[in-house]
C-alpha cells in the first residue's frame, strides 16, 4: 500500500513563498506594460517632424510601430492574466487538498479511537485482572 507523506507545515512554506513570487510577477508584469507603453510612444510615427509631426500637427497619431506594440500587448493580455489565475488556483488546489488530507487523518484517528473504546472485554476466569497476564 502506497503511503502519503505529506506536510501541511511544508505546504504552507511552499505556498508562502509562491505568493511572494506571484506579488513579484504582478510587478514585473506592470513594469513590462509600462515599459511597453513607453516603447510604442517612443516608436513615433512616419511623418515629417517626428512622433509629433511638424509643428505638432500630427499629435495623437501613432505609427506602424506603435500599433504593433499594441496590438502585441491586446493579444497577449489574456495569456499574461491566465498565468496569474492559474498560479492562484494552484495554490488554492494545494491548500485545499492539504487541508483535506489533515482532515482526513484526524477523522480516520477519531474512528480508530472510537473503534478501541468500544472494545467489549470477554469474561474472564476469576482472579484475573487487566493488566496483568
Amino acid at each position: 500500500m502506497s503511503k502519503w507523506d505529506i506536510s501541511p507545515s511544508g505546504v504552507g512554506h511552499v505556498v508562502s513563498t509562491v505568493g511572494d513570487v506571484m506579488t513579484v510577477l504582478n510587478d514585473i508584469i506592470t513594469a513590462y506594460s509600462q515599459d511597453m507603453e513607453g516603447a510604442a510612444k517612443a516608436a513615433g510615427t512616419v511623418a515629417p517632424g517626428g512622433a509629433g509631426g511638424a509643428g505638432g500637427a500630427n499629435k495623437g497619431q501613432t505609427g506602424l510601430v506603435a500599433a504593433g506594440i499594441a496590438e502585441f500587448l491586446r493579444e497577449s493580455a489574456e495569456e499574461l492574466q491566465f498565468l496569474g489565475v492559474r498560479m492562484g488556483k494552484s495554490v488554492n488546489g494545494a491548500v485545499e487538498a492539504t487541508v483535506a488530507y489533515r482532515d482526513g487523518d484526524l477523522e480516520m484517528a477519531a474512528e480508530a479511537q472510537h473503534r478501541a473504546a468500544g472494545l467489549v472485554r470477554p469474561d474472564m476466569p476469576d482472579g484475573w485482572k487487566a493488566g496483568r497476564l
